[in-house]
């Protein structure tokens, strides 16, 4: 089989190129003496696009962890415990995304870009969970170079052969900027400078009062021994003055001599006993400052879990008050629709039990005015028989009794016509006690409009109360996000 040939890509966001860029630039750059270059460590954050065992490594952000004076690091227990949390922290955070620590980074400040013996032993930690792990090294004298980005990237060839793995260069490129947020944080950048802020934050980062104090090496502080020429004292002399020369000069500037000596040890002596306390001395002060500062951080981390489980806690609260609000509104609307049902039905029930009541006596009286018509038709057929017998058996009387059949029947008209008079008045009072009831049933009808509208109004008052609590409840999760952003920013300015 031929030698496996690693055709992957590692794909640099903006982002990410410019957060790995401030970390090494703020610990080896050409404002600083080289004496006083520090590696950086960090940890790269994306996911993996692409088929087969070697993937394409997308890296969209990046977390700073450390620095150091040397790169012949290897991961700490403390650093390793830190990538399996910012693992926890990333998955929360960006798990839908499908985001994880694809690799490392670290800077070989002015010293060119490899990976060392210790760099594949550390390689071989990110490559034996992802074999797509890539890890990336910079060096900023690589920037003077037209085009280059100063970095490369690299992976190991076979990751089973440990330490005696080979490793092979990786191709990388940088994503142009999309948007103007780049821009925005280059400007953040200057402005941090001009105010003599850290451009960034490495994880559990503690402020190293006296990281710039340079103290001088010891070979620094070495004088080198103070010498007369005698000889060439002796020649300046005219060679009247040689005996006296001989005699005086020379025991003067031995003791000279001795004398500068003696001074020369004093004070290098002094020197280094100065420099022995400044080193133990700066050394004291970091230990004590680093002790406080991880207390102070670590009681931060506490607080701020409890004040997160706290409002964890008030927003359970919330939903269930609302969940409660929503129940008593849903039962209180049923109750108000029955109420309102059975109001109606009663109201129309009564209302159609009276109508059917005028109705029947409407019904009955019409039968008592159709017997009443009944008998006055039949009294008029025996007025006429007797009127006929009577014009018969009476014929000389006949006027009279024409006379008084004419009043008998002028009589029985006028008393038929009362009763038609009367009948209709029945009816005009019929339909007037209709018209009653009718009013009747629609002044119920209004009622219950009437008594619709402020239950409605009621409803619509319930509603504006939820809508104002949800609106609080957003004010109070706004409230909360304004909190975690100004704890972010108290974590960030230490």
């Amino acid at each position: 089989m031929g030698k496996f040939v690693d055709e992957s890509i590692v794909i640099v966001k903006p982002l990410a190129y410019y957060k790995m860029l401030i970390h090494v630039l703020r610990f080896g750059s050409k404002t600083r003496d080289h004496r006083q270059f520090k590696e950086v460590i960090g940890m790269l954050v994306g996911h993996l696009e692409g088929d087969g065992k070697i993937k394409d490594v997308i890296v969209e952000d990046v977390v700073p962890i450390s620095h150091g004076g040397s790169i012949e690091v290897k991961f700490t227990d403390e650093q390793l415990g830190a990538f399996g949390e910012i693992d926890l922290q990333i998955y929360e955070e960006h798990g839908s995304k499908n985001w994880f620590t694809v690799g490392w980074y670290h800077s070989h400040p002015g010293l060119n870009i490899f990976f060392s013996s210790t760099d594949v032993f550390n390689q071989l930690f990110w490559q034996d969970k992802n074999p797509s792990g890539v890890g990336l090294v910079f060096d900023h004298t690589y920037l003077e170079r037209e085009g280059d980005l100063g970095f490369r990237a690299f992976r190991l060839d076979d990751p089973s052969k440990s330490l005696k793995s080979d490793y092979h260069e990786v191709k990388a490129r940088v994503e142009p900027p999309k948007d103007m947020s780049f821009y925005s944080n280059i400007i953040e950048l200057i402005s941090n400078i001009k105010s003599n802020q850290p451009p960034l934050y490495e994880l559990n980062e503690t402020t190293d009062l006296f990281s710039e104090v340079f103290i001088p090496d010891k070979e620094d502080l070495a004088i080198r021994k103070p010498e007369l020429h005698v000889q060439e004292l002796i020649s300046s002399l005219k060679s009247g003055l040689n005996s006296f020369l001989d005699l005086s000069m020379i025991p003067i500037i031995t003791s000279l001599n001795e004398w500068s000596q003696s001074i020369t040890s004093k004070t290098y002596y002094n020197n280094t006993q100065i420099r022995n306390d400044l080193v133990e001395l700066k050394s004291n002060l970091s230990i004590s400052l680093q002790d406080i500062q991880k207390s102070f951080n670590f009681n931060l981390q506490d607080n701020l879990k409890k004040i997160d489980d706290y409002i964890s806690d008030t927003f359970d609260i919330f939903e269930e008050e609302q969940d409660n609000i929503k129940q008593i509104f849903e039962e209180f609307k049923k109750q108000i629709d029955q109420h309102i049902q059975n109001l109606f039905n009663e109201k129309l029930k009564f209302s159609v039990e009276q109508v059917g009541f005028m109705f029947e006596s409407c019904d009955k009286l019409i039968a008592n005015m159709n017997t009443v018509n009944q008998e006055c038709v039949k009294s008029l057929k025996r007025g006429n028989e007797i009127a006929e017998n009577l014009s018969k058996i009476i014929m000389p009387s006949e006027k009279r009794i024409t006379s008084k059949l004419e009043e008998s029947k002028t009589k029985t008209t006028e008393n038929f016509k009362k009763k038609i008079v009367n009948l209709e008045n029945s009816i005009t009072n019929l339909n007037k006690e209709t018209k009653k009831i009718l009013s009747n049933l629609k002044a119920a009808i209004l009622v219950l409009e009437g008594s619709k509208e402020p239950i409605f109004n009621k409803i619509e008052k319930l509603e504006n109360e939820k809508k104002n609590l949800l609106s609080n409840i957003k004010e109070i999760k706004s409230e909360k996000q304004d909190l975690m952003n100004q704890i972010k920013e108290l974590k960030k300015g230490g």
